[in-house]
This record gives C-alpha cells, structure tokens and sequence, in this order.
C-alpha cells in the first residue's frame, strides 16, 4: 500500500521528513538518502550504513575469475537491486 504525505518544500529546496518517517527508516543527521527519478515522480531511498562497508557487498556477486574494478562491479550491483526495487514499489 502506498501512502502520501504532503511536504512543503522551503528555501533552498528543502524539505523536512516527517518524524515517525526518520524513525522507521534510520534517517538522521548526516544519513545519506538517494535521490531518483522513477515514473514520473521524485523518490527518496535511505541507503544503510555498515561499520564495515565489505559488509554489505559479502556473497552478492558471484564471479568465475577475478575482476579488475571491484568498485565499479559493486556500485552497477547496488544500483541493479535498487532499480528493481523501486520497479517493484511502482506496480
């Protein structure tokens, strides 16, 4: 179920997330969002953080050899998973 909330966006551009909002989904000061365009709308998606960043990339990829950019390999992973996770929320 999709819900709406109405923000009023301020000077600058900002706008303010609903408290129960930055609860639920860890959002504080500091806490990077990212910020896409899907079907037609703005959306935000706070990214998690780990202590350790391997942390989040262990037994996502599965490779046969090894690769040359493991950076570039696992931000187009990230970015995959995100996109069909808001494909996902969109239908």
């Amino acid at each position: 179920m999709v819900k709406y909330l109405l923000v009023e966006v301020g000077r600058y551009g900002r706008i303010t997330i609903p408290k129960h909002l930055r609860e639920k989904y860890d959002v504080q000061e500091g806490s990077r969002l990212i910020l896409a365009e899907f079907a037609d709308r703005i959306v935000l998606v706070p990214l998690k953080t780990y202590k350790n960043p391997t942390e989040a990339l262990y037994n996502s990829v599965k490779l046969e050899e090894p690769i040359d950019e493991p950076k570039h390999v696992a931000r187009e992973h990230i970015r995959k998973k995100l996109v069909e996770e808001l494909q996902r929320c969109g239908s």
